[in-house]
């Protein structure tokens, strides 16, 4: 039996308004069956739909200029090599990873390992009381 779920926890899972996922139902953006005066959706269709909608924000389709798709590519770039070196040495600061790899700055570095973590592939442990991303070891997520 599948499971479903109520325009109040897609909202909720999406950290929108109510009237937000109403809408995207209305839309046809987001699938949905009607029972009595709701809306039940599924997970997978609530997936799905993220998916489209990361796909459909990537920076080629927003209208960035030549110049800004170069600096996205060359996050890209660097956050692929920085995620090769964590993964042979890993607790590496950007000082460390920015020197080894010959990456032109440390905030080069920073933004590659900011746009890892915000893809869920290496994460900075605190070493003191307050956690620096540019000071503190990183890891590759496993």
């Amino acid at each position: 039996m599948p499971t479903y779920l109520n325009v109040p926890q897609v909202a909720k899972m999406l950290r929108v308004n109510i009237q937000t996922v109403r809408a995207y139902i209305r839309n046809g953006e987001l699938p949905a069956a009607r029972v009595g005066r709701s809306y039940v959706i599924t997970p997978d269709d609530v997936d799905t739909f993220l998916r489209k909608r990361k796909e459909s924000r990537r920076a080629e389709d927003i209208g960035l200029t030549e110049k800004g798709k170069e600096h996205v590519q060359k996050v890209r770039d660097n956050a692929s090599r920085v995620l090769g070196y964590l993964e042979d040495c890993p607790g590496a600061n950007n000082q460390e990873i920015s020197e080894a790899l010959g990456i032109d700055s440390v905030d080069d570095t920073h933004r590659a390992l900011l746009w890892l973590e915000g893809r869920n592939l290496a994460f900075s442990e605190a070493e003191g009381d307050k956690p620096d991303r540019k000071k503190d070891p990183w890891y590759p997520r496993s």
